[in-house]
């Protein structure tokens, strides 16, 4: 990986979906980050990726655009109480962050809703908005996540939800020493 150079996007070996290269460009994200180039390719291509890089590298869009453009690409689309993308990240910041980040992303898809599953909020309210809205991406903390999966007294069945899931991200930040 080359990391003394950006790439832009449109040199990446796999083709993006028009509405995401609006989004980049609304967003003036003109070039790639050495995370994003190494990534993008691998994860669309269905590969497992671990990748590890400073905070402000690119790390969010590097999952977040391949989530959409595999989902995208899936022959069955996904119903609204189908998740099809999930990501676990430990704080409620990043959570919010990544769910930010997804929003302007999945702006372009009205096909694709998300949930952001948080502590600190009250949890029947989320089972409410996940029975009302359904959600194809869900965002969320692990703490949180367990306890929706135990939710199916509530009405919630979140295990059969997750049966459709083509992607599963897990977004650790690094622990400064």
């Amino acid at each position: 990986m080359d990391n003394t150079t950006d790439s832009t996007w449109d040199s990446l070996p796999v083709k993006l979906n028009e509405g995401i290269l609006q989004t980049l460009e609304e967003l003036k994200f003109t070039h790639m980050t050495p995370v994003q180039s190494a990534c993008i390719p691998l994860f669309m291509s269905n590969k497992d990726v671990a990748a590890e890089a400073v905070t402000g590298s690119g790390k969010t869009l590097a999952f977040v655009i391949p989530i959409i453009e595999l989902l995208l690409k899936r022959e069955e689309k996904l119903k609204k109480m189908q998740v099809g993308a999930l990501v676990i990240t430990p704080t409620r910041e990043l959570a919010l962050q990544i769910s930010e980040v997804m929003e302007q992303f999945i702006h372009k898809f009205p096909q694709f809703t998300q949930i952001l599953l948080i502590g600190g909020t009250n949890p029947i309210e989320d089972v409410e908005k996940f029975k009302d809205q359904g959600a194809n991406i869900v965002i969320a903390t692990p703490g949180r996540l367990e306890d929706m999966f135990r939710r199916k007294a509530d009405g919630l069945d979140l295990a059969s939800a997750v049966r459709s899931l083509d992607v599963l991200c897990h977004d650790q930040p690094q622990i400064q020493t």
